[in-house]
């Protein structure tokens, strides 16, 4: 064997050690934020943002789950923050199948991104994955189209194929989330304001903005979840003529009227008849919309009046009120 000169030998150590060094695989990161932004073509809402920490906890990992929600249906959909959180009892290399994103080449992420440019997607998700590697932030995006989601021979590359497998274990410990949800619903009680977590504070401030990109701040939408939902709809009775029912009850507010955000003031007068229930609703303006003049009926026919009143004229007027801002600014 030849004789290599000691100089020469800790030159040679040195650069085998840096080229080691330049060729190892970035360390697991202990830690995860993603992004998610579902999509829908129909709707309102259209849109649903979520932010999912993960963080290790002794043996485990904690999930928590921040679901921010735009306001839909003025008066019925307000914006709203929903919290959730769970457990996995496994390892962060075992919920990320092994895969480092860390050591996931850009162009691979790139190309992904680029792989249907001229396609028309309809629904999908945006899933932003934000890590630290080498004590730096890194952002990976990746696109799920709908052809993902539906079709079970899409063709989804790797990367985003990898990101769905992530994203359903994280689901499965969070619980139903946006695709559990009614595409459309009436509720207008709807969650109260979200409390005051880390988390809920975080997405208040900003934090989260940039992992969805400049057009959509996640913080604005949970500073206005902040205030809770609106109050709800009011039916009330203005004025009674001299005709005074010993027993009544209010209309109810239809669905469709608010929906159609209707309100307005309905007057009516009827004939109490000889079994003291009112007869001959008629209405004596234009009312607000034939939907409340329906409901004003229903309600009156159900009416019970004295029998001093039988044989006379009434007259009512009923204010339908939505009570929150139809066009906000």
């Amino acid at each position: 064997m030849p004789h290599v000169p000691l100089r020469l030998a800790g030159t040679l150590l040195i650069v085998s050690s840096l080229a080691a060094a330049q060729t190892a695989s970035p360390a697991m990161p202990e830690s995860l934020v993603i992004a998610r932004h579902t999509f829908f073509d129909f709707g309102p809402p259209n849109d649903f943002y979520e932010i999912i920490q993960v963080d290790p906890n002794g043996n485990d990992l904690l999930v928590q789950r921040a679901l921010v929600t735009p306001q839909g249906q003025a008066c019925l959909q307000p914006p709203t923050v929903e919290l959730s959180s769970g457990a996995l009892h496994e390892t962060m290399e075992q919920l990320l199948a092994s895969r480092n994103p860390c050591a996931i080449p850009e162009k691979e992420l790139h190309r992904e991104q680029k792989r249907c440019k001229k396609c028309m997607v309809f629904s999908g998700v945006n899933v932003t994955m934000q890590v630290s590697c080498g004590g730096k932030d890194r952002q990976i995006r990746m696109d799920i189209l709908d052809r993902d989601l539906f079709d079970p021979a899409a063709g989804t590359p790797k990367n985003t194929s990898w990101s769905m497998a992530v994203l359903k274990q994280l689901d499965t410990a969070l619980g139903p989330g946006v695709m559990e949800k009614p595409t459309f619903s009436l509720e207008t009680s709807g969650p109260a304001a979200p409390p005051a977590t880390p988390l809920v504070q975080g997405i208040e401030a900003g934090d989260f903005d940039s992992l969805f990109g400049e057009q959509t701040k996640v913080s604005e939408i949970a500073q206005a979840a902040a205030n809770g939902p609106p109050p709800p709809p009011t039916v009330a009775i203005e004025s009674i003529g001299s005709v005074a029912p010993i027993a009544t009850e209010l209309p109810k507010y239809p669905p469709i009227a608010r929906l159609a955000h209707v309100e307005g003031l309905v007057e009516a007068t009827f004939d109490v008849g000889g079994d003291g229930l009112a007869k001959n609703i008629e209405f004596v303006s234009e009312p607000p919309g034939r939907m409340l003049q329906l409901a004003v009926s229903d309600a009156l026919s159900k009416w019970e009046f004295p029998e001093s009143a039988w044989g006379k004229r009434g007259k009512v007027s009923i204010r339908f009120k939505l009570n929150c801002k139809t066009n906000p600014a």
